[in-house]
């Protein structure tokens, strides 16, 4: 490498030192001490765009974020990386001074060097020589590389205030010997000797030194897209922007537990639309589309941060202000809410700002203004719904990953008074309490079933609040559901929407959007999902919310408002099988048609509605794996046979889970198509414990709620369960009505035990999967073959259900196929 290459990369480390002070000279000291402190951390574009911020608030939302997109464990309350680097800059500032030392650098984003001892007992951290002092650090592995064993030496220069520096190659020194770099013997490290040996082995291999080093001390890269999205979030209008006038009303409408419902309402003249072309016709009506960003700011810091896009419906030959309604829940006090409003098809912008005092609940109903505003009089049915939020009552949900069997008690938090409160269970009312506490105790059964509790508050026999939650349903559901409006009630001008979202994983909503019968009104982009929607004709009409998740998956749901009292809902089953054929020696068999099948619901022949032959349909597979003690011997061939079945089986549409087990169940991996991570995760499995078999399936199993298409889990145990809380008939029950394919893999005792085999066969056999039991762990790799090539030659059959049924009972399900030495593998049956 080149003198210039060598220069190059001693800048690299020390990129953004002296140079990142004197820039940052104008800023408050609070800012100039944050870029000292991150000055190892931050990359030049984002140092470039927090030098060009002119408002304090900006900067403090910047560094929030800043620290928000390194966050190593986005579901912890606490930011571990922030708190780690706060740790280490401390630690750094007491021994060096400052966090621009190149050793600072290093330890910052390294941690401590481990401490090597001398047989004297003295930590060997630092050598001397005659003419300079060496300073050496050891690494036994680092958070940052793959090797495991780094050396690392600076020098000081005297000629430099005693700053100390990395030592190259070409740096000269000579000592009195020379001696092979060691790799054993602590003693000999800060030996002249050695380090001779050191410079030499160095110099010997340069290019690796040096991308070594560049590797332990060049700036981490942050998420690439978060700096322009920070960016793009701004009420600041574009340079040179067209703009044009709008104006701005607030109300305080009602609160919503310690928050007030702020609502703002941009009005926009009709004079102020471009010409020609007002916007598009969208079933018969004519709209413009605008986009609203909006800010909350209060004492300098950003409260609030949100966008909406609107399509408005134009009334024809008038000259109507355009409203453009949104809903802010905000705590009390004086702040300032700004907001960038652009017209979409004419490429202009507005912005308007206001400064507001927000009430406190108590001080809502004397503060609230009077609705002379034409605009704030359409609204007013929407606005007692907001007021509603004064009195509301909410369940209170069950600890993550807690599965409810037997007897439960559920509680609420209620605000305000209320006549009675009725729980219902699966839309089923259970009971009525007339006065607090508003709980209920219910018998969840043996089976890990999903439930749906609601909790209905009841004034003057009018329902004033409710709430809702899933139980057992495993964090994988995906939905959407409109909890106002709700009941029979007429609206005549307005209706505030309310919208819920369950997400898998709690995976972040890209957006929601709420239509009114066919015309989309309103698009939001973060929480909370409420929205007064102006109602352009009486009459039946439904609204409708659809969800999106950054990957393009959706959800919705509907509900008619002023709807008759004859019109019902109609529930359609449809069901959804996967099949797998085999021939007489258990090869999967293809190539078959429609016409070779015939599908029995409780021995009724359904309709074929849809067939087709899948290879390459999405899975979403599940590692179940047992790591009891009793695993210790083969569980690295157990792991590296898993690794084969990911690296072999995971594609780009999969998904795919880990949960390990012993005496508790652990998802080790949440759903992804990470296959790196599933290695590490694997590489990383321990055993110990005893083995809790159906706890942990059960577990696993409640795990895929939510998840539609191909599920598989394929369960690997060496033995019988171990005190479970569930027994064999609540696992086998539990996977029934999971609708999940297990595969059951019993290694070594599990083969000779004839009661755990025949578990493990039932359990299989119930859900349209197979058993596997072998010698050895070296029959792995086969057997996931095997199972691979199960999975991805399947049939998908769907038919509408024509049961009448109770839909608590099991419905069972047989496939025929009409091939000679043909067997058929699917589901016994399900649940509605």
């Amino acid at each position: 490498m080149s003198r210039r290459a060598v220069c190059w990369l001693a800048a690299v480390l020390v990129l953004g030192g002296p140079g990142v002070a004197q820039e940052a000279g104008e800023l408050a000291e609070e800012f100039e001490t944050w870029l000292e402190v991150v000055a190892p951390l931050i990359t030049e574009a984002e140092l470039d765009y927090f030098l060009g911020l002119e408002e304090d608030y900006r900067r403090r939302s910047f560094i929030d974020e800043f620290w928000r997109v390194r966050d190593s464990d986005v579901e912890t309350p606490r930011n571990e990386f922030k708190r780690r680097w706060a740790r280490r800059s401390d630690e750094v500032i007491a021994r060096f001074g400052n966090t621009l030392d190149v050793r600072s650098r290093l330890l910052l984003l390294n941690g401590d060097p481990g401490r090597w001892m001398h047989p004297s007992g003295r930590e060997l951290t630092r050598c001397y020589e005659t003419t300079e002092e060496i300073e050496l650090w050891f690494y036994e592995g680092s958070e940052r590389t793959q090797n495991k064993f780094i050396a690392v030496v600076f020098m000081s220069d005297f000629d430099t205030d005693d700053t100390y520096k990395l030592w190259t190659p070409e740096i000269r020194f000579r000592p009195r010997t020379r001696r092979k770099l060691p790799t054993t013997n602590p003693a000999e490290f800060c030996e002249e000797g050695w380090l001779a040996g050191a410079m030499d082995f160095f110099r010997s291999d340069l290019v690796f030194y040096l991308e070594l080093m560049e590797e332990l001390l060049s700036v981490p890269e942050p998420p690439t897209e978060w700096l322009p999205t920070f960016a793009a979030a701004t009420t600041d209008l574009p340079a040179g922007a067209e703009t044009f006038e709008a104006g701005l009303e607030v109300d305080f409408v009602g609160r919503n537990q310690s928050r007030t419902a702020v609502q703002a309402v941009v009005v926009v003249p009709q004079s102020q639309l471009r010409e020609p072309g007002v916007g598009s016709i969208d079933f018969g009506a004519v709209t413009h589309r605008f986009s609203v960003l909006g800010e909350v700011i209060r004492d300098d810091r950003l409260l609030d941060g949100f966008r909406y896009q609107f399509e408005v419906a134009v009334p024809e030959g008038e000259d109507s202000p355009l409203p453009l309604v949104l809903s802010r829940f905000v705590r009390p006090g004086p702040a300032t809410l700004r907001l960038r409003v652009e017209d979409l098809y004419g490429r202009r912008f507005a912005r308007v700002e206001q400064e507001i005092d927000i009430p406190s609940g108590e001080d809502l109903k004397n503060l609230r203004r009077k609705l002379d505003s034409p605009l704030f009089l359409s609204l007013e049915e929407a606005n007692e719904a907001a007021a509603r939020g004064e009195r509301s009552i909410r369940l209170v949900p069950p600890e993550d990953g807690e599965i409810q069997v037997g007897h439960v008690r559920f509680t609420t938090r209620t605000v305000g008074d209320f006549d009675s409160v009725v729980f219902s269970l699966n839309e089923r009312p259970i009971l009525t309490k007339t006065r607090p506490p508003f709980s209920v105790e219910l018998d969840m059964g043996r089976v890990a079933a999903t439930h749906r509790l609601r909790a209905v508050a009841i004034e003057e026999g009018v329902e004033v609040a409710r709430d809702e939650i899933m139980v057992n349903h495993g964090g994988q559901r995906f939905r959407a559901r409109i909890v106002e409006p709700y009941g029979e009630g007429t609206f005549e001008e307005s209706v505030q929407v309310v919208v819920e979202v369950d997400t898998p994983d709690d995976a972040p909503i890209e957006r929601l959007e709420l239509f009114l019968n066919e015309q989309r009104v309103a698009t939001l982009y973060e929480a909370p999902f409420v929205q007064p929607v102006l109602l352009v004709e009486e009459g039946l009409a439904y609204l409708r919310a659809v969800a999106f998740l950054e990957d393009g998956n959706s959800t919705e749901d509907i509900v008619f408002i002023n709807a008759p009292g004859y019109l019902e809902e109609v529930d359609i089953q449809y069901v959804e099988l996967f099949a797998t054929v085999v021939d007489g020696k258990g090869r999967p068999r293809t190539g078959l048609g429609r016409g070779a099948f015939e599908v029995f619901e409780d021995d009724e022949p359904q309709d074929i509605r849809r067939f087709e032959f899948v290879r390459d349909l999405p899975i979403h597979a599940g590692l179940l794996l047992d790591t009891s003690a009793s695993m210790t011997p083969v569980l690295p061939a157990v792991v590296e046979a898993a690794q084969t079945f990911v690296d072999r089986t995971v594609q780009e549409q999969d998904r795919l889970a880990i949960i390990s087990f012993d005496d508790r169940p652990r998802i080790d991996l949440k759903f992804s198509n990470d296959t790196v991570e599933a290695g590490g995760v694997l590489a990383g499995l321990r055993a110990g414990g005893s083995t809790a078999l159906y706890d942990s399936l059960v577990y696993a199993l409640t795990y895929f709620d939510g998840v539609n298409g191909q599920k598989a889990l394929l369960l690997l145990s060496d033995g019988k369960d171990e005190g479970s809380g569930f027994d064999v008939a609540g696992a086998v029950e539990t996977a029934r009505r999971s609708g999940v394919t297990v595969y059951t893999i019993g290694l070594s005792e599990v083969k000779k035990d004839r009661d755990a085999r025949k578990v493990l066969e039932r359990i299989a056999g119930e859900t349209g999967g197979q058993s596997f039991f072998v010698e050895s762990p070296a029959e792995l790799p086969g057997i996931y073959d095997s199972i691979s090539e199960d999975l991805r030659s399947r049939y998908l059959l769907t038919y509408q259900s024509t049961s009448t049924v109770d839909e608590s009972e099991f419905r069972s399900v047989r496939v025929a196929v009409d091939e000679k030495g043909a067997r058929v593998r699917t589901i016994s049956g399900y649940y509605p």
